[in-house]
Formats: structure tokens, C-alpha cells, sequence
């Protein structure tokens, strides 16, 4: 049997085609989705940019919909949340119980195929059950909601304190809504593109287009670019933390004399935890966080490729892909 998917062929390719039911091994579960969020990675992957990733994948790794049939302790037609990260379970970072930080950590949807289709086969122990009453489309937010919910913890972000998100993307937005639930006393959110300032204003965020200039407790580095980097130690207060959430290609500049001089925190935060994406799926389904201002534009699978163009150009914020469920 086959199915459609989107799927990336090589170069700057990607289309939707027929492709191979999956069929689930020992272990795994077939889930039909519902909706699969597209992000900065799938980009990435579509522009032959990402190393890992080889011609033929099916796109996709912010997954929610149903599993299709009573299989590993699951009933058929239970919501779930996707948890994409396949960690080897060998490595010292895996043994310590931090699989996130797994030394050969791979993806649903880069290294594996992925959700931007009408079915995905995923382990078992990578499932995470919703409410009956939970809103799949919602819960198609809940991991890049989760890179958030790790990033706002791991900067120990106390009542009262003053922060600064350098960009407006998903993730940046996720993480200065959580900042503002968490009791920071002002977010301001920094972002050169307009569509994401209009969206970042509407969520009740003050908005500037640089930084430069700013203080702040808490500084959040959501948008991994190397003119962030040059100018986050400015911006940082004497004893504060600067949390890096965005993920670099390469070495980038910072200035460590200043982080020095002023006594500063850098902290590196990285996807997220097995907690933090049960918390983001508890967040979504219990109303806490609302993420359907987040969800520019949804999509029939057979129309996906296009939406690509769309994020790229900067004309969406996120883009869900609708599958089967």
C-alpha cells in the first residue's frame, strides 16, 4: 500500500508523492497524523543544507495525531504527541538520563522518516498521550513549544526580572510567552522582519528591531545568528544569563571579556527533555498555552510543497501540514 507524503528529492526539491505505508516494527506504533508543524530545520533539509539528511526523506518532526491501531500498549484513535528524538541509549550522556543531549541523537524526520504525511511509524516509548478533549491541531505546537519550556527552565528565570528574546520565530515566540508566564516583569522581543514583529505585537510583546541598546536579566539568543551573538554580552546586565536556544552551523564570534568583566552565565539549552515535551503537550491540552496565534497557515498535504516557498520567503511564522487523522 502507499500513501502520500512530502518528501525532499535533492537540491532545493521537495514534493509530494506517493510513498510506502509504513509498517511499524517490534516495538513501534503507526500513528495517523493529524498535523505536522514545518520549521527552520525543514528548510534546512530542502535546501541540501542539513548533514545528516539523505534525498528521499519524508519531511516533518512537530507531529500529533492517532494511533491507528491497538499496537504496544496504545488504543487505536489515541490522541498523541510525537516526541521525535531517537537517542542511541548507549552513550554517557544517555546513561546519565540526559538522552536529549544523546552523543548520536537522531530525528524523527531527518535521519528517519517523518510526519508531513498521512502516516509515520514511531517507537513506542516516543509517544505521548493527550486528552480525548485535547485539540490535535494545537497539539502539533507542543515540540517547539517544548524547546521553549526547556530554554525559560534552564535559564532560572526569577519573578520580577527584565528579558529580552532575540528572535520572533516560533520557538522565540514560545519562549518569551513562557518568560511572561514564568513572572518575568517585562519581554521585550527583538526582530528585523515585519510579519514576525505583526505577530509578536498581537501576542502583547513590546517590539524593537535591534537590541542594541537594551538590558537585560535574562537574554534569550532564539534566533542563532552571528550578529546576535556579536552584540548579546552588550545587552547583558552585570550577573545575568544569557541562554543560547537557537542552534549555530558554525563557530561564531562572542565577546568573552565582556562575559568576564560583567560576570555572565551562557548557558546552552538543547531541544528539550522527556518532562519538558509532556509539559508543553499538558500546557497545550489543558488551555495554559494557547498556540493557535502561532499557526499562520495550515495546509492540505497535497498542497505542502508550496508552503516551503512560503516559510522561506518569510511570509508565514508556522506553517502545519494537514495528514489523516
Amino acid at each position: 500500500m502507499t500513501m502520500q507524503a512530502l518528501v525532499w528529492t535533492g537540491n532545493h526539491n521537495v514534493t509530494v508523492r506517493d510513498q510506502p505505508q509504513p509498517i511499524p516494527a517490534d516495538g513501534w506504533v503507526l500513528v495517523d497524523v493529524a498535523y505536522c508543524g514545518l520549521c527552520g530545520t525543514d528548510l534546512h533539509i530542502c535546501a541540501g543544507e542539513h548533514p545528516r539528511s539523505k534525498p528521499g526523506l519524508v519531511i516533518g518532526h512537530e507531529i500529533s495525531g492517532t494511533v491507528h491501531a491497538d499496537r504496544a500498549g496504545f488504543a487505536a484513535g489515541t490522541k498523541v504527541v510525537v516526541d521525535p528524538l531517537l537517542p542511541c541509549g548507549a552513550c554517557p550522556p544517555c546513561r546519565n538520563r540526559r538522552p536529549h543531549t544523546c552523543a548520536s541523537l537522531r530525528l524523527i524526520g531527518i535521519d528517519v522518516p517523518g510526519g508531513a504525511a498521512r502516516q509515520v511509524a514511531v517507537p513506542a516509548d516516543r509517544l505521548i498521550p493527550a486528552p480525548d478533549t485535547a485539540d490535535l491541531r494545537q497539539l502539533a505546537f507542543a515540540e517547539p513549544l517544548a524547546v521553549a519550556v526547556r530554554a525559560v527552565r534552564r535559564s532560572g528565570l526569577r519573578l520580577g526580572e527584565q528579558v529580552v528574546v532575540a528572535g520572533a520565530g516560533p520557538v522565540g515566540l514560545a519562549v518569551a510567552t513562557c518568560a511572561r508566564l514564568a513572572g518575568a516583569a517585562t519581554v521585550v522581543v527583538a526582530e528585523p522582519l515585519p510579519v514576525r514583529r505583526k505577530l509578536a505585537a498581537n501576542l502583547g510583546f513590546e517590539i524593537v528591531e535591534t537590541f542594541a541598546g537594551l538590558s537585560a536579566d535574562v537574554f534569550f539568543d532564539a534566533a542563532g545568528h552571528p550578529s546576535v551573538a556579536a552584540g548579546m554580552t552588550a545587552v547583558a546586565a552585570p550577573t545575568s544569563r544569557i541562554i543560547l536556544v537557537g542552534v549555530y552551523g558554525m563557530p561564531t564570534t562572542v565577546d568573552l571579556q565582556a562575559a568576564t568583566f560583567k560576570e555572565l552565565t551562557i548557558i546552552g539549552s538543547r531541544v528539550y527533555s522527556r518532562d519538558d515535551i509532556r509539559t508543553a503537550t499538558e500546557m497545550i491540552a489543558t488551555g495554559r498555552f494557547d498556540a493557535e496565534p502561532f499557526l499562520t497557515r495550515t495546509v492540505p498535504l497535497d498542497g505542502a510543497a508550496s508552503a516551503i516557498d512560503e516559510l522561506r520567503a518569510g511570509r508565514e511564522v508556522k506553517v502545519l501540514v494537514e495528514g489523516a487523522a
